[in-house]
């Protein structure tokens, strides 16, 4: 019962008038989601068959009392049906809208297109070419909008009436080619040519004589008149455009539109005289240029259906170049003045010589040329072809004067007749306190702009002894004493918390810089400072050989000011150097990693602390150590200078590869350290160092040109051989004679050969047996072949020459 009763809602209920069963039913109670495929199938009919858009349905079932998710819901509904995820058997085309008129409400169905103009047909220097062919800019005609007041109503347009509040019917109306619409028991209304509120009124009243209560004064039942479908129209297109032809266009289109579709006028077309002809007859002559400069959007107007575009050919087109707001190319009708294309360009920049125009004019047999002046703007009318030329004012200044340096205001002043140095010294507020005083300049330009500079004293200048006369464009120099010396610093280097290069103060003293730089470091000497200073002038002169003077000091650690070496006064440029104490030495510290009785790590307590010390400070070897397999790995860092060593001898050698581990392995023999501590092999240890100590090893492996590389069990009296021929033997590709032995204690041994005999090394548990690969030799090729044919040939003659001369 409630599925019908949904359905009735739907189906009906939207569309017919109320009733009295319709009245008993509440419309909330309606569940959209509970209708079938078929009933959805039967409300689409009942739309089309109406002549309704979706849209307008569901605007008249919310005016009917259902509520906005009933709509959403049966609208999801609708568009599930129509997109082909449902059997329908009705297509999109049937339904009288799309998927973009569910969204937009707009009728994109016949309807003309743009046509994209190739890129080379357009010359965009004429002005007014992009307007019409500009992706940011569109003037492609809207069929979504309402309708402006100036719309006609015509033939093919359809009205919707709706009525509500007492009585509720709604009226789709198409007006006939008569201009009239037909409503049920009124008759016809006439409306053609009237805007949408004079054909309201009309309906308005007609529809009082049925429904009387819509001209009371308490009125209950309302009426509202809208469009909706609106006619197409065809509009000629006809002239010099990109695309001329016939373009169909809804009925609110207007000139712009139009010729947004044609592409505007090409390159011959006019901007300034398009024709819009109506009944045989022009009706109007549109000027671009009014929108496009004076944004007079009248020009604009709306077109009816036979309308006829005629785009002419330009009249007279001018060039503007140089220092215009606007450049390109211009049309100007006949009575128009270079005036107007100054208007047109948008007025001069900012550094255009604005006291002549330049005038580029042909003439009847040669090229004409005059010069425009500010007050023959208005008078001088433009011909066709004309070019308009202006160019910028000179880059140079009449009446200013610089001042630099120490001054306190240093930059550009006015120049007046009769400005002395002086007065421009006092502009300037005086000079600074660090000024010098002994000589400045004056940088100027002689009458043929020749450059000269003029010296001057600046402190007679100042008391008033002397002064000069200025001209315009001088540059006046004033420097200051800082700027005349190196600024005086002074440095300290070596065993400090933060050596560097500080500020040089008058009286500093050593004790001072050291505690500017933060004091001693734990590692530095105060009984070993050295100062090094600059020879004076007078020494540098005197001798050749001699560079600097050197000052050695001592002093107390905690900088007490006393009459030692913290009290010498520093000058400019001395530099400080704090050494290393010769005992001083950070905390070393090696590893024990494997068997030993307490592995870890161990700090060394002097610089001859050997392998066999630590080792015994940590209680020997365990009972399950091999020493055989010990190794020392010792970690390094390279240099700067290394680094850059090595990639010298790279690129020097493509062959040479270095290592870029950033450690070591040293290969020890652990059991006769232990046995004689103290030995040759018994080396120091180093911070960093680890010793590694492995267990009991048991296998051999055997890696390379092998059939089959593995680890074999260790077998006491076997040789290399016997392990190589366990892993399958040797490869094609094997290097016998090469074949060598890496030890677990990080040595190696190779194969040794005798004649042709080889001797492999031996074995014991850990080691691994590699056999390198043959490198590969270049094959010959048949020249090469043919070449060692013909040496042997030669050969063979010579021998065979050779013997029969012996006979």
């Amino acid at each position: 019962m409630r599925i019908y009763l949904s359905l009735f809602f739907v189906g009906y209920v939207l569309f017919m008038p109320m009733n009295s069963y319709a009245q008993n039913v509440n419309a909330r109670e309606v569940n959209v989601k509970a209708l079938s495929e078929d009933q959805i199938k039967e409300v689409i009919a009942e739309i089309e068959k109406r002549g309704l858009s979706e849209s307008d349905a569901m605007a008249l079932g919310k005016a009917k009392g259902l509520t906005q998710d009933q709509i959403d819901q049966l609208k999801e509904r609708i568009r599930a049906i129509k997109s082909g995820n449902s059997n329908s058997g009705i297509s999109r085309r049937a339904s009288g809208f799309n998927d973009s008129e569910l969204d937009t409400q707009t009728i994109g169905n016949g309807l003309s297109e743009k046509v994209e103009i190739e890129k080379q047909k357009l010359d965009t220097r004429i002005f007014g070419v992009s307007l019409f062919n500009n992706k940011n800019l569109t003037f492609e005609p809207s069929i979504s909008m309402p309708v402006p007041d100036s719309y006609l109503l015509g033939p093919g347009d359809h009205l919707h009436v709706d009525i509500w509040g007492s009585s509720q019917q709604s009226y789709h109306l198409i007006i006939d080619r008569n201009g009239s619409v037909n409503i049920p028991l009124v008759g016809p209304i006439y409306v053609g040519g009237l805007n949408l509120d004079v054909a309201q009124s009309q309906i308005l009243s007609k529809l009082s004589s049925i429904y009387s209560d819509l001209r009371s004064n308490a009125p209950k039942t309302f009426a509202s008149v809208r469009t909706g479908q609106l006619k197409t129209i065809k509009v000629n297109v006809v002239g010099e455009v990109f695309t001329p032809g016939t373009y169909t266009m809804p009925g609110t289109a207007s000139l712009f539109n139009v010729l947004y579709l044609s592409g505007g006028p090409n390159k011959l077309g006019s901007f300034r005289d398009v024709q819009l002809i109506r009944g045989g007859r022009i009706i109007a002559n549109l000027d671009v240029y009014d929108f496009l400069i004076n944004g007079n959007a009248a020009v604009n107007v709306a077109l009816m259906d036979n309308d006829v575009v005629m785009v002419p050919t330009y009249a007279n087109r001018i060039k503007i170049q140089g220092q215009f707001k606007r450049t390109g190319i211009f049309e100007a009708k006949n009575n128009e003045t270079v005036s107007d294309m100054v208007r047109f360009a948008g007025g001069f920049e900012a550094l255009a010589n604005k006291s002549r125009i330049e005038m580029y004019r042909s003439g009847e047999i040669e090229m004409e040329y005059r010069n425009i002046r500010q007050e023959e703007l208005a008078s001088v009318s433009i011909k066709n072809g004309d070019s308009l030329f202006v160019g910028k004012i000179l880059e140079r200044y009449s009446n200013k004067v610089n001042i630099v340096g120490a001054v306190f205001n240093p930059g550009n002043y006015e120049y007046s007749e009769g400005l002395t140095l002086s007065s421009l010294i006092n502009k300037a507020n005086g000079l600074k306190e660090n000024a010098f005083l002994t000589r400045g300049t004056i940088s100027r330009l002689k009458s043929n702009y020749t450059p000269e500079n003029l010296s001057f004293n600046v402190l007679n200048v100042i008391e008033g002894r002397e002064d000069y006369d200025l001209k315009p464009n001088d540059a006046v120099f004033i420097t200051s004493i800082d700027d005349m010396s190196e600024k005086p610093t002074v440095a300290i280097w070596g065993e400090v918390q933060n050596m560097g290069v500080f500020q040089y103060g008058e009286n500093i003293t050593l004790g001072d810089l050291i505690l500017l730089a933060g004091g001693f470091s734990e590692a530095g000497s105060q009984s070993s400072i050295e100062v090094m200073r600059r020879l004076t002038y007078e020494d540098a002169d005197k001798s050749a050989e001699k560079t600097s003077q050197l000052f050695q000091f001592s002093l107390a650690r905690d900088l007490t000011i006393s009459d030692d070496g913290s009290a010498f006064v520093l000058k400019p440029f001395d530099e400080v150097f704090v050494r290393r104490m010769p005992g001083y030495r950070e905390n070393n510290v090696v590893t024990l990693i494997g068997q030993v009785m307490y592995a870890g790590n161990y700090g060394l307590a002097s610089r001859v602390e050997r392998i066999s010390d630590v080792i015994a400070r940590a209680g020997g070897l365990t009972s399950y150590a091999y020493p055989e397999g010990a190794k020392l790995i010792r970690k390094y860092e390279l240099s700067e200078e290394d680094k850059a060593i090595r990639n010298e001898l790279m690129l020097k050698d493509t062959a040479l590869r270095f290592s870029s581990l950033n450690f070591e392995t040293v290969s020890i023999d652990l059991e006769k350290i232990l046995d004689s501590p103290g030995s040759r092999g018994d080396i120091y240890m180093e911070h960093g160092d680890e010793i590694r100590i492995p267990a009991m090893l048991q296998t051999v492996k055997v890696s390379g040109e092998v059939l089959n590389p593995s680890s074999t069990v260790f077998t006491q009296g076997l040789t290399s051989k016997d392990y190589i021929h366990r892993s399958g033997g040797f490869s094609i590709n094997a290097k016998k004679g090469k074949t060598y032995v890496l030890y677990p204690n990080g040595s190696s041994a190779i194969t040794r050969s005798f004649l042709l005999f080889r001797k492999y090394p031996n074995i014991i548990p850990g080691a691994e047996i590699v056999v390198p690969q043959r490198p590969e030799r270049d094959k010959l090729s048949t020249q090469a072949w043919v070449g060692i044919a013909a040496v042997m040939t030669s050969m063979s003659l010579t021998i065979v020459t050779i013997a029969n001369s012996l006979k």
